[in-house]
């Protein structure tokens, strides 16, 4: 599949996406108004929300470096949707592009339930997750110290978010979060309990992000170990087979 647009993974809110910049998206759709006019517009007139369907990072150009330029890195969802109300050849091309580069992202997302029961994708998982700490522990080497490296390989390894183990269960992740608070692992601010991350199903981890202004803010995120999606599973067929059950 030939590149239109650059689509790069970024985290929009407490999910990792892939995303595109709006001005390569502005550039490939020749949008006749200026870029800044067609973006402001475009939010207000369709009610997309900052750090849910984009982010805004800000950056000094120029020789001088004293012009502030603001980039938008939109959701496929959204890029989707700016695709389509140009209504025309280039809107359509674009539209298509992004459906494949989700379709082929999705196509790559490992079914570790049905990995379990099956010995010979068992071996394809454990020589993914090889390959991938190979390449981490590569990358951050170069870049970081031992003692980030073996975070960053045990959270890898380890750990997944809710919204990939709600792939995994074949479920969405609001569903699953309902799910996790009804069973009384999670609270309502979706951060497990402590008894939960004593027993090694979860990890709570603090990310960091700017806003449009510039500002930093931090916030937490819950993780699921490989303990705590063997323990999720078992859960939920306990309580579809209640379900039945009461059905019957």
């Amino acid at each position: 599949m030939n590149e239109l647009i650059k689509v790069a993974d970024r985290q929009i809110g407490d999910s990792t996406i892939q995303t595109v910049n709006a001005r390569d998206l502005h550039a490939f759709l020749e949008v006749g108004k200026v870029f800044a006019a067609w973006i402001q517009e475009r939010i207000a007139q369709y009610g997309f929300v900052e750090n849910h369907d984009y982010v805004v990072t800000v950056s000094k150009t120029g020789i001088r470096q004293n012009v502030i330029q603001k980039d938008y890195y939109l959701s496929l969802d959204m890029a989707k949707e700016l695709a389509m109300v140009e209504r025309n050849e280039k809107g359509k091309q674009a539209r298509l592009y992004f459906i494949e580069c989700e379709r082929r992202a999705k196509a790559n997302v490992i079914d570790l339930a049905t990995a379990l029961n099956d010995p010979a994708k068992l071996r394809t998982v454990l020589l993914s997750y090889t390959e991938k700490v190979m390449a981490l522990e590569a990358k951050v080497q170069e870049q970081a110290p031992k003692a980030q490296f073996h975070d960053a390989v045990a959270e890898a390894i380890n750990c997944q978010s809710i919204q990939e183990i709600a792939k995994v269960l074949g479920t969405g992740p609001n569903r699953l979060f309902k799910f996790l608070r009804d069973e009384g692992l999670l609270m309502r601010n979706n951060l497990p309990y402590q008894q939960y991350l004593d027993a090694g199903y979860f990890r709570v981890i603090e990310r960091q992000y700017n806003d449009g202004r510039g500002e930093s803010h931090t916030y937490t995120r819950t993780l699921v170990t490989g303990k705590g999606l063997a323990y999720i599973q078992k859960r939920l067929r306990s309580q579809n087979a209640f379900m039945h059950e009461a059905t019957a």
